[in-house]
């Protein structure tokens, strides 16, 4: 039952997860290991492909800026050289020199060597009402019309009234594909400096081919596609190409057109990463960038197959989802073999922990693995031991229990009699017989020490009962006769005050007499003075005698009045230790009431004899000092 119950515990501790998973697989490590191992497979070959692509998908952007900026940096180049050679023409012809008639050709010469060596041939025209004709010139004859000379573009009438440099199209010169530079001279009216480039500087300088193997860079008129500039395929300046029409392919001439809608827009450049195989570019699937040259008619192609430039990409491609395969197989062997060793490791001691389960704990449980596998077996093992130990210490511990419990009960009985034998002892002693006392037989310490004590205690309490019952007869007896003694001295202590308030009477009625005589021995004085003064009579004597008298009286008179103050305090102190024996009789008295009682009561107890109880001074001495006083 306790089994069921933590078995409906453990379910409603189940996860989400356990509650949907069959239990087919829940039993089996093996099988969840596998599907984990599959899981992690297939999770690492999705995570991998779709990283790969998505280092494919960045990097092919990142070539593809590359080469768009590719176009750009040529267009940029190519627009450079023109506006240097634009410069070069202006400034060569504001030179004073092409106003004059004589010496043109030397000038022309000595010119053409101080300038770069792209120079082809220089040529001064001039227009008039019957044409534009040569002047002078480095290659040509002079007074040759121009449009005999396949310079007819320079008599487009629109060069002479714009006034600027003008730029023709590429066209065939004497040694081959150039670009003439026109320009009005400033000195002369109707004369024009033309100065040809020839293209195979800039077709140099151009690096479409140094991009990737197989790949090149031309320079393309919008209008009517012709190759103006030819890097050529193999490095090879203009290629056989220049002159000739792009592309017959529409497809192919695509380009071209996008690089022309790029003009105004924000946009410097752009790229078609594929562009299908065409006999007029290159016989394989190929990549272009493209980018109109500024202030031309111009459009820069720079091309390369789309495997050289895309070749590592795919190369990353397939080396990423080798990898992942890789990883995947890697993972699955690894994990069958180590998720087989485990299973195998976990059953194996399975099956030990049912043997353990079912009583045999002689099981032996070992492992050469040190792993969380091998710890565990060694946890069982320790389990085991712990068991087979718990198991013994139980069985020791049972039958030191079943030693322990008779003990205790023989134990129990002896206390139990011991109980009962000083309870009726207590029992004896609480209905006063103070002689009972609890034996003691040396089986049991606690008991002995309280019969020891209890015995100790009952000594104590049977002397001090004994003296009390001494103290209470003492008490009483001493009672009375303190109260004898106390109406004694308050007896004689009032004949005292009677006999002093006699004397105090009695002298007070001697001092009224001793005081008349003295006052009549004043005035028997006073008369024999005054005869002796009257009669001249001789009294000296008498007087002298009657004064030594009077002398005495006084003196008599002063004693008694003194004995009386004597007397008059006799008489108080004896009032006061009258009323102070009043006050004795009374405690006495009170004393004497509760001493019979407590002799009443303490007489109800049994003891072996009685104990005197000695006062510090003695009853007696308390009876007869009132006597002394």
């Amino acid at each position: 039952m306790a089994g069921d119950g933590n078995s409906d515990v453990e379910r409603t501790e189940e996860s989400l997860l356990q509650r949907v998973t069959p239990d087919v697989i829940r039993r089996s490590f093996a099988l969840k290991f596998g599907i984990v191992l599959m899981v992690m497979a297939l999770s690492i070959g999705v995570i991998g492909i779709a990283a790969t692509q998505e280092v494919k998908s960045q990097t092919q952007s990142n070539v593809e800026a590359e080469y768009q900026n590719v176009a750009a940096q040529e267009a940029d180049l190519v627009q450079r050289w023109i506006t240097r050679n634009r410069l070069t023409t202006r400034l060569v012809s504001n030179e004073d020199t092409w106003s004059s008639d004589e010496g043109l050709g030397t000038a022309l010469s000595n010119e053409q060597s101080g300038l770069s060596s792209e120079v082809n041939d220089i040529h001064l025209v001039e227009s008039s009402l019957s044409g534009t004709n040569v002047v002078a010139s480095t290659s040509l004859p002079e007074d040759a019309p121009v449009s005999e000379v396949n310079r007819g573009w320079a008599a487009d009438p629109s060069f002479s009234q714009s006034g600027d440099v003008q730029t023709s199209q590429v066209y065939l010169g004497e040694t081959g594909p150039v670009v003439g530079f026109l320009s009005p001279v400033s000195s002369a009216d109707d004369r024009y400096l033309l100065i040809e480039y020839s293209v195979e500087g800039i077709a140099d300088d151009l690096k479409g081919a140094e991009r990737a193997p197989g790949g090149f860079t031309q320079v393309v008129h919008s209008g009517d596609e012709t190759i103006m500039i030819d890097e050529g395929a193999e490095g090879d300046s203009l290629g056989g190409e220049a002159l000739q029409t792009y592309s017959q392919d529409e497809a192919a001439r695509e380009p071209i057109q996008w690089a022309e809608d790029l003009r105004g827009s924000d946009d410097d450049a752009g790229v078609v990463a594929r562009m299908d195989a065409n006999g007029d570019v290159l016989n394989e699937e190929y990549t272009v960038g493209y980018a109109p040259v500024e202030d031309t008619d111009w459009v820069v192609l720079v091309h390369a197959p789309a495997s050289a430039v895309f070749g590592w990409v795919e190369q990353i491609e397939q080396g990423g989802i080798v990898a992942t395969l890789a990883a995947v197989v890697m993972i699955g062997g690894v994990g069958i073999a180590l998720g087989y060793n485990t299973a195998s490791s976990i059953d194996r001691l399975r099956r030990k922990a049912d043997e353990m389960r079912e009583g045999n704990l002689d099981v032996e449980i070992a492992s050469a693995r040190i792993d969380n596998i091998g710890q565990l077996y060694d946890g069982f093992a320790d389990m085991r031991d712990s068991l087979k130990r718990q198991i013994d210490e139980a069985e020791k511990a049972r039958k030191e229990a079943e030693v322990s419990r008779a003990e205790a009960m023989e134990m129990n009985n002896y206390l139990q009699e011991k109980a009962d034998e000083f309870s009726t002892v207590m029992e004896e002693t609480a209905a006063g017989d103070m002689t009972s006392r609890m034996d003691t037989d040396g089986e049991n310490e606690s008991m002995d020490r309280i019969a020891q004590e209890f015995n100790e205690m009952m000594n104590e309490l049977e002397k001090t009962t004994g003296q009390l019952k001494s103290f209470s007869d003492e008490v009483a007896d001493s009672s009375d006769v303190v109260l004898e003694s106390a109406q004694s001295v308050r007896d004689a202590s009032e004949q005292v005050a009677e006999s002093v308030q006699k004397i105090s009477d009695d002298a007070y009625d001697q001092q009224d007499r001793l005081q008349a005589i003295s006052e009549d021995l004043d005035e028997l004085v006073a008369s024999l003075e005054e005869l002796e003064s009257e009669a001249d009579v001789d009294v000296s004597g008498s007087l002298e005698g009657f004064r030594s008298v009077a002398t005495e009286l006084q003196d008599a008179a002063d004693t008694s009045e003194g004995m009386m103050a004597e007397s008059e305090n006799v008489a108080g102190a004896a009032e006061e230790q009258a009323a102070e024996l009043n006050e004795v009789s009374s405690r006495a008295e009170r004393l004497k009431r509760y001493a019979r009682p407590l002799g009443d009561i303490l007489e109800r107890f049994e003891t072996e004899a009685e104990h005197e109880f000695v006062f510090s001074g003695g009853p007696s001495q308390s009876t007869s000092e009132p006597d002394q006083d």
